[in-house]
């Protein structure tokens, strides 16, 4: 009788519908100047903050900041955010749209770019012609040094749309063929031209990059953005030890932490990370986890020391799915649960949304619930 009873309240608080949309981008523009491994869709955490936050000019928390979307869709909607991550790399997607210049600056700054120099011989500048024509590489590398030296937020959002031209499948990417999510190695990019018979062919980067910025600004802000953003916090920290942020300072957290070992967030932007000069050891504290137990304390570790900087009674969202290791598809959502429990946490409810994407399928055309990840699971605890 107990165990019947214990089945009905947790079937109860699984909440199944669809909550937010499938569809893509179908929200600001600006969310969509850069891409992301394993982002999750604006309108995800516009949804919780339409259930859990009870008045504007609220606090917004992500502790896996990632490409920046709860922050931003926090200010678009009238609240503060408080955005952490491990990689410099989020911090400067985050923080670069924390300020959004007008069109007519950010053309005009390009105009001011001398592209004709001849910059300085790199390491990697071997690797990185297998993905770019010697003259587009110089005009990368001249456009790079010319936004570290004029720095201003017309450089940093300029520096942010290249990131998002640096590689793809299109003729708009600045590299031949390639992935516009992942950075591959190059001596695989090398296999793939053989394949294909291509080389890299010279792309000029101004115009595209020009290009890109006009589709990123193409919805208008709403007049009080910067009055939230500019009051963003910003943090590079571990999620099981971020001291530096006060505690009680957040209404709300929404979050999506990594799905064990799917996505290697460190390899797999090796050339953004080149871009904006991050060096290899800022980078060697992202995670990744092999093993279900590894993963749970890392949660149990990182729900306590979120559960610090929320508010009393307020509530954490945690955005995961089913993972398949082998041959086993293991449902991340009951381990979080497991975890914020550990953590001295109430387990309120889970939503399990009815859409057929998954957070890896557009990347890798991968079927829901057969390959990758299900992002279809936010698990909502709350701090008593």
């Amino acid at each position: 009788m107990e165990d019947l009873i214990l089945k009905k309240e947790i079937s109860d608080r699984r909440l199944f519908g669809e909550f937010w949309t499938a569809r893509q981008r179908q929200s600001h523009s600006l969310h969509y100047a850069v891409s992301y491994r394993a982002s999750f869709k604006p309108e995800l955490p516009s949804f919780f903050f339409s259930e859990f936050l009870t008045k504007k000019a609220s606090v917004v928390m992500d502790p896996f900041g990632g490409r920046g979307t709860t922050a931003i869709q926090a200010n678009l909607e009238g609240h503060y955010a408080i955005h952490n991550d491990v990689n410099p790399l989020s911090i400067f997607l985050a923080k670069s749209r924390s300020q959004i210049p007008s069109k007519d600056s950010l053309i005009k700054t390009l105009k001011n770019v001398d592209l004709s120099s001849k910059p300085k011989e790199e390491e990697l500048d071997e690797a990185l012609l297998a993905f770019y024509h010697k003259d587009t590489l110089r005009e990368i590398k001249n456009f790079r040094n010319f936004c570290d030296e004029n720095s201003s937020p017309e450089t940093n959002f300029l520096k942010l749309v290249t990131l998002s031209r640096l590689h793809g499948h299109s003729p708009g990417f600045f590299s031949v063929y390639s992935f516009p999510q992942v950075s591959i190695p190059a001596i695989q990019q090398r296999k793939n031209n053989s394949k294909k018979g291509i080389l890299p062919e010279y792309r000029a980067i101004l115009p595209r990059i020009e290009s890109k910025l006009k589709r990123d600004l193409a919805d208008s802000l709403p007049p009080f953005y910067h009055e939230f953003s500019g009051k963003n916090q910003y943090y590079l920290s571990s999620t099981e030890n971020m001291d530096q942020i006060p505690s009680e300072s957040a209404d709300l957290l929404v979050t999506s932490p990594p799905f064990l070992d799917k996505v290697d967030y460190k390899n797999d932007n090796w050339i953004r990370h080149w871009f904006l000069g991050i060096p290899d050891e800022q980078t060697d504290k992202i995670s990744m986890f092999s093993s279900i137990d590894e993963w749970t304390n890392f949660m149990t570790n990182t729900l306590k020391s979120s559960a610090r900087i929320l508010k009393r009674n307020s509530y954490l969202v945690i955005e995961v799915g089913e993972v398949k290791k082998g041959k086993n598809v293991i449902p991340l959502d009951d381990y979080v649960v497991e975890a914020g429990i550990r953590s001295g946490l109430t387990w309120s409810r889970t939503y399990i949304n009815t859409q057929k994407f998954t957070k890896l399928s557009n990347c890798w055309n991968v079927d829901n619930n057969e390959k990758g990840t299900n992002s279809n699971r936010c698990v909502v605890l709350q701090k008593i």
